[in-house]
């Protein structure tokens, strides 16, 4: 095996041991940050999507253990996200990212269809790292 080829099993290796979490947002700098600071705690894989529709196709490709969706986005919101993901991998948890208080009744529907929880920004990243690692220790639950 060439050093190329070693070194492509080793960066899968690696991934394997980690969860892995799609995050969606329209805000290139959000979804950066969240990814990194996810990434350095070394217990995730994170991969990112723009859009809803890129995260479709990600969800159709790949197996995530935990979806984490900006709630307003242009095109498609996160809601709509959510309902579309439910067809394609049902028992992925979903949490919403949201910077508004306006969509309370939305979100507090979303739970009640399955929705996991909601994240409101401004937040520390303990906030999201508890979400996350909640969210992942219930669908391990409920797969098992």
């Amino acid at each position: 095996m060439n050093n190329s080829s070693q070194n492509n099993l080793n960066k899968i290796k690696k991934v394997k041991n980690k969860r892995r979490i799609l995050i969606v947002d329209d805000n290139k700098m959000f979804r950066d940050t969240i990814k990194r600071l996810l990434e350095d705690t070394k217990l995730y894989y994170v991969q990112t999507a723009q859009d809803g529709k890129v995260a479709i196709n990600l969800l159709k490709q790949h197996t995530f253990d935990l979806l984490i969706t900006d709630y307003e986005m242009p095109e498609m919101n996160g809601y709509e996200l959510f309902k579309k993901c439910k067809t394609i991998r049902p028992r992925l948890p979903v949490v919403f990212i949201t910077g508004s208080r306006f969509n309370e009744r939305m979100i507090e529907k979303a739970k009640t269809e399955g929705v996991v929880g909601c994240i409101y920004k401004p937040f520390d990243i303990s906030d999201v790292t508890k979400m996350v690692d909640i969210s992942i220790r219930m669908n391990i639950k409920e797969v098992d």
